[in-house]
């Protein structure tokens, strides 16, 4: 399945909130097998953005100074916007604890690892 950098990016906080709950074996394996995939991108795109700070920050600090605002969230951005093969097949949400609370928006970035 193909995947945007910028979805598995904003996913993170609700991966971990599932990943906090008690899940049926079979699922806890899947997820786990996924987060360790998922991490190693996330660690090349923390790293990206961390150049990209630096190529636009001033050079007495390490934030992205106000004139390259721009110039950083168009790169970082096209960077998010990159496509991922991740071999995963969805998960039934009804295989998930139905103790697991998540709001609609908590949901909708996570939907592309589920079905329902």
């Amino acid at each position: 399945m193909k995947v945007k950098l910028g979805d598995v990016y904003v996913s993170v906080g609700v991966l971990n909130k599932i990943l906090d709950t008690e899940l049926p074996v079979t699922v806890s394996y899947k997820m786990m097998k996924l987060v360790n995939k998922l991490n190693e991108e996330l660690k090349t795109v923390e790293e990206q953005r961390v150049k990209l700070v630096k190529k636009y920050s001033s050079s007495t600090e390490n934030t992205v100074s106000e004139d390259n605002k721009n110039n950083f969230l168009q790169e970082f951005s096209t960077l998010l916007e990159s496509e991922i093969d991740l071999d995963w097949e969805k998960i039934a949400l009804k295989t998930l604890d139905k103790d697991i609370k998540l709001s609609v928006n908590d949901l909708s970035k996570v939907q592309y690892l589920f079905s329902e």
